[in-house]
């Protein structure tokens, strides 16, 4: 009977394709960079029990966690499919109260909402992911969920779909936009994983712009954010190979023009005439 029990478990949950290169992944840290409706929640879910089932330490407890945008995001999104993977596994404790799943070894998954992120201040993980990093604080991860995983050497993992070059596009790369070393990196597009039918993506198509499209079903973090009115000039620019580095004229005057952020960054462009060529620089 126990054998059984152990042969549903297993079967409970079978990795995509695709997915399985994340699970079998040895970086610390991972960024996937999924179309919507892949199911990546589901996969890094059963990864965290995984990990909390097979975690030896005894004491203190092996803690995984995953972080939503907001609280009720992460009860409406992920709690059902904790619950539902865990279900089969003896003897464990399903706490409502605070989302919560502690597994008869004692480690636990727990979910949190980064709306919140501050609570998570003091604690200890073993390995977290985030979910939709677009959409939180970029404060949250460096000032307060980074610290988290340094007691033990806790990984982490960045899971969501782009919306710009963002602190998602950037949280694998160095100051010089170069990707660090020993990351593991998994983008999904729709049109190649097959997960979404071909009439089903054209009748999304068809009720997105072309950028929207692009972001959220090809995972581009080159469409222009919503909104922005030069959003495609930027992009065909880039692509041309027209934004560049130029050399600082020191005996030039300077102007600077600023877009002053109030929900999202300040940027700056600094500029210089010299001669008959104008030259600027962000």
């Amino acid at each position: 009977m126990e054998e059984a029990r152990v042969v549903e478990l297993e079967a409970l949950y079978v990795p995509r394709k695709q997915f399985v290169p994340y699970h079998d992944r040895t970086q610390r840290f991972a960024k996937i960079v999924a179309h919507r409706r892949f199911g990546k929640t589901v996969g890094c879910i059963n990864d965290k029990i995984r990990a909390a089932l097979t975690n030896p330490r005894k004491f203190p407890a092996p803690r995984y966690s995953y972080i939503a945008p907001t609280y009720a995001q992460a009860k409406d999104v992920a709690w059902s499919y904790l619950k539902h993977y865990s279900a089969p596994i003896p003897g464990i404790e399903a706490r409502e109260s605070d989302l919560t799943v502690i597994y008869p070894n004692g480690g636990m998954v727990k979910l949190y909402g980064a709306d919140n992120y501050e609570r998570m201040r003091g604690l200890y993980n073993d390995g977290v992911t985030i979910d939709e990093p677009a959409q939180i604080d970029p404060r949250a991860w460096p000032e307060v969920i980074r610290p988290t995983l340094s007691d033990y050497g806790g990984w982490g993992t960045f899971i969501g779909t782009p919306a710009g070059r963002d602190w998602f596009y950037k949280v694998d790369r160095d100051d010089s936009g170069q990707e660090l070393p020993d990351w593991f990196r998994l983008t999904l597009k729709a049109s190649e994983t097959g997960i979404i039918g071909e009439a089903e993506l054209a009748s999304l198509k068809s009720g997105l712009s072309e950028e929207q499209y692009a972001q959220e079903f090809e995972c581009s973090f080159e469409a222009a954010v919503v909104g922005a009115y030069y959003g495609k000039l930027m992009a065909q620019a880039e692509a041309d190979k027209r934004i560049t580095g130029v050399p600082y004229e020191p005996t030039a005057q300077v102007y600077t023009a600023w877009d002053l952020g109030i929900r999202d960054s300040t940027a700056i462009w600094f500029a210089q005439v010299v001669g008959r060529d104008g030259q600027e620089a962000v």
